[in-house]
């Protein structure tokens, strides 16, 4: 599983293909992977270690590509603009936001709990993230168990 591999079926066939209900399991589990790393990191509040580049290994560059290609495509920037920058706080925002869809998708394949999909337009709005947590309050024990993992009862959802 490379990040051009991913590239070429994935994000060449738009933003669409990015909704985690959209993608297949390899790519899933790949961005499963990326994002349970990049959320225990911010959990723990860590910083990478001198020399440990935060996005350095294929999955990571996956979750990146894809958080800027949604970013890109909720700001309607296109590829011809040279502004298209999103502010760094707002991106690790939709960041989070995308790293925590990943992981309720996951969830959702491998169990019995079900959410409502995210569309273009709500994925990356961390309300959708809180309206998820009100429906269904077992889910921030899961989310701890599979990001931090805390002991619990419950599995680990395997994608």
């Amino acid at each position: 599983m490379s990040i051009n591999q991913f590239m070429d079926e994935v994000i060449s066939r738009g933003s669409e293909a990015l909704l985690p209900q959209n993608l297949d399991d390899k790519w899933l589990e790949g961005l499963f992977i990326a994002s349970r790393s990049f959320l225990a990191m911010a959990a723990r509040d860590e910083e990478p270690e001198d020399g440990e580049e935060l996005f350095s290994d294929a999955h990571s560059m996956m979750l990146l590509s894809s958080v800027t290609e949604l970013a890109q495509a909720l700001k309607g920037y296109t590829p011809e603009e040279s502004d298209g920058e999103v502010d760094e706080g707002l991106f690790f925002e939709y960041l989070s936001c995308y790293a925590l869809a990943i992981l309720f998708e996951a969830i959702k394949r491998s169990s019995e709990f079900t959410f409502e999909p995210p569309t273009l337009e709500n994925l990356l709005d961390r309300e959708r993230i809180y309206s998820i947590e009100q429906e269904t309050p077992v889910i921030t024990e899961i989310l701890n168990e599979v990001i931090l993992g805390t002991s619990s009862e419950k599995s680990t959802p395997e994608t």
